[in-house]
């Protein structure tokens, strides 16, 4: 049996334990299907829908999987399966990056009875961007002056982009959606007039590049209204 295997029964055998007949599906999405996977540096997505969900049974999995969980670095996120299928309108970026890379350890396929529509997506990336330009002024501002706290946080920083930029990419249409974030910089650039330098050098940087972090936060900002600008222009007819 392979790593990936033993983790995947692992983690059936730990969900069945604690959740017996109100477990649902157990989906693992993300990194861990798209091919990038690394065993103990990446994290797994972990999706668990239940028929009920009780405070009891959150305690009991923390109890007894904190070990596997832990060792295996497992994100899970935990819902009913009424809230899943109500919640599309809501979080449509984190849903597309489900359905686009996922696979079904246990039960049904819950993506198969998602609906969304693309002006939900397009509300939901101006909320997320205009959060994006925020933090990023509050960061220069919590680091004081502080280059290094700054690259670190920068670092960071970065990881909410990936999902914005995938978001970015669909809205246009796009089904093949890069995994890679240096290609995905590029695929934005050709969508909407990036000017994509203060995403790579953002992209080096976390790789472990140098630079100035205040230089780079005066780069990235204009980038930033740039697109909130295009997005709150954007006309969506379904």
């Amino acid at each position: 049996m392979s790593t990936t295997q033993e983790i995947e029964q692992g983690l059936i055998d730990l969900l069945r334990r604690v959740y017996g007949e109100d477990l649902s599906s157990v989906v693992v999405y993300g990194s861990y299907v798209a091919g990038n996977y690394r065993y103990k540096s990446s994290d797994i997505n972990l999706l668990v829908l239940l028929q009920n969900c009780s405070p009891d049974s959150l305690e009991r999995l923390g109890r007894e999987g904190k070990g596997f969980l832990k060792k295996h670095r497992v994100t899970p996120l935990i819902l009913t399966t009424a809230e899943f299928t109500a919640s599309a309108d809501v979080f449509p970026m984190e849903y597309m990056d489900i359905i686009a890379r996922h696979k079904v350890l246990l039960g049904e396929d819950p993506t198969e009875h998602v609906q969304f529509s693309h002006r939900n997506l397009r509300h939901e990336l101006e909320h997320q961007l205009r959060g994006a330009l925020i933090s990023l002024r509050q960061l220069v501002l919590a680091a004081r002056g502080r280059k290094r706290l700054l690259s670190a946080e920068l670092k960071s920083w970065t990881g909410s982009m990936a999902a914005i930029f995938r978001g970015l990419v669909r809205l246009r249409g796009v089904e093949d959606v890069a995994t890679e974030f240096s290609a995905l910089i590029e695929q934005v650039n050709a969508l909407y007039e990036l000017q994509p330098g203060p995403f790579l050098s953002l992209l080096s940087m976390r790789e472990g590049g140098g630079g100035n972090p205040v230089e780079l936060v005066s780069e990235l900002l204009p980038r930033l209204e740039h697109l909130i600008s295009v997005i709150d222009a954007h006309e969506v007819d379904r």
